[in-house]
């Protein structure tokens, strides 16, 4: 089974282009139900936001390299998880 996970979140500038390409394969406008959320938070020392992701497990329902493509940083990596029998699903 293919995931998507964040390898790289000190990396996440808050654009949310995978929030929005997340959105636009599922064809839903708004935010609501999103499989993928960006929280913002400030630092306690410096004021500069940063910024934690979110991953519903449903995300893997969708194109992952669309998704993985579109971030500007390269937050997202894409892994192959085994099942215990040593297969890949």
């Amino acid at each position: 089974m293919r995931s998507l996970v964040a390898s790289l979140p000190n990396k996440c500038i808050g654009c949310e282009l995978c929030v929005f390409e997340a959105q636009r394969q599922l064809s839903k406008v708004g935010l609501e139900g999103s499989f993928i959320r960006i929280f913002r938070e400030p630092e306690k020392n410096t004021g500069f936001l940063k910024f934690s992701i979110d991953l519903d497990p449903q995300v893997e329902k969708l194109d992952l390299e669309k998704i993985k493509s579109v971030c500007p940083n390269g937050v997202f990596d894409i892994i192959e998880e085994e099942m215990e029998n040593g297969l890949t699903r």
